[in-house]
This record gives structure tokens, C-alpha cells and sequence, in this order.
């Protein structure tokens, strides 16, 4: 095997996609992996992550998350995901704690949102897209941070979601509530449910 096949090959063992030292672990050059980028067979996603042209990414959360494996879909992308809104964000949105740096590349584009472990770790779920299992907050708690970013998103964002959310049949107005309280906006989502039930 020649050092492209093998390197090839690494990708094809990872699904597609290869990390810088992975290469150089196999007892590669770089300059290798450069030379697949430059006859269009590898992408070059940010530094130190690449792709192979031929593997399409069934979504390109999955891809986000291997970029952002410490991040959690959250707002926007949360709410499209859910359908509770129409609107499709331009930019992915992902929540990190506050202590994480990432390095994001210029696509896909990724808007990040650094919060507190306190409020980061509650609520986080996954789900599977492609190979990967995402993670994203739970659909209820995702209803309260409309409510909690409110002024960040706007109040016709946050009052579309929750109008959205208590249409579903299989809404869960107990588990609202719970997560309201954990995100201290549990009067201001009654105050809203009193109006929408």
C-alpha cells in the first residue's frame, strides 16, 4: 500500500474523516495529506480535521459535531430541528461551557454560546443523524430558553416556540414546567401557559 492508500484508508476507518495526527501516528508526512487536498480528494474542514470530498455528510450537524465535540445544539437550531419555528438559521447554533475554546472554521458557519456548567449540563439528550449521536437539548428545555434568552432572540421568537410547543399532541407541560423552574423563568412560562392553554 502506497502512502495515499493509506491514508485513504485511515479516512475510510473514521467514516470519512481524519485528523492530522492520525496521519502522522501512521508514520506519514503531512505533506501527504496536503497533496490529497490539492488533487481535490480530501477537504480540509479547520485545522488539524479533514474530509473526504467523496463522503457526503447526510447533515451537516454531524459535521458540526465533529468539530464541536463538546457542544450542544441549542436555540435556533433546536427549535428547526423540534419544528417549532419556520425560520432556518443561517448558522448553526451550539451551546459549550464557558471554560471551552474551540476554533471554528470559516463552513459550516457556528455561532457558539458559552454557558455555565449550571445551566450547560441540564437538559441534554441526543439524537442520531448519519453515524453520530448528536447532542441536543431536551425539546422542553429548549421551550424555556426562548423564554430565558428572550432578549437575545426576540419576543416573537419566544412567543412563536411556545405556541408551537403547545399545539403538539405529545407535549409534556409537566416536564415544561420542571425545567422552567431549573432555568428560574417558571413564572414567566405560567404566565404565558395561562394564556396559550
Amino acid at each position: 500500500m502506497n502512502k495515499e492508500d493509506t491514508i485513504l484508508h485511515i479516512f475510510h476507518q473514521n467514516n470519512g474523516y481524519a485528523k492530522t495526527n492520525e496521519i502522522l501516528d501512521a508514520g506519514i508526512h503531512n505533506h501527504y495529506l496536503d497533496l490529497l487536498v490539492e488533487k481535490g480528494k480530501v477537504i480540509k474542514i479547520k485545522r488539524g480535521l479533514y474530509k473526504l470530498s467523496e463522503i457526503g455528510v447526510e447533515d451537516e450537524l454531524e459535521e458540526v459535531y465533529r468539530i464541536v465535540p463538546d457542544g450542544v445544539v441549542c436555540l435556533f437550531s433546536a427549535w428547526n430541528y423540534y419544528q417549532l419555528t419556520d425560520f432556518v438559521p443561517p448558522e448553526y447554533h451550539i451551546a459549550i461551557q464557558k471554560s471551552r475554546k474551540v476554533r471554528l472554521p470559516d463552513y459550516p458557519p457556528i455561532k457558539l454560546y458559552y454557558w455555565s456548567d449550571k445551566y450547560w449540563q441540564i437538559g441534554i439528550t441526543h439524537v442520531h443523524i448519519g453515524n453520530s449521536k448528536i447532542p441536543i437539548y431536551e425539546k422542553e428545555k429548549t421551550v424555556c430558553d426562548a423564554i430565558r434568552f428572550r432578549n437575545k432572540v426576540g419576543q416573537d421568537m419566544e412567543k412563536e416556540v411556545l405556541k408551537s410547543y403547545v399545539r403538539e399532541k405529545n407535549r409534556n407541560i409537566d416536564r415544561l414546567l420542571h425545567f422552567a423552574r431549573l432555568l428560574r423563568v417558571e413564572r414567566r412560562m405560567k404566565n404565558h401557559l395561562n394564556i396559550l392553554l
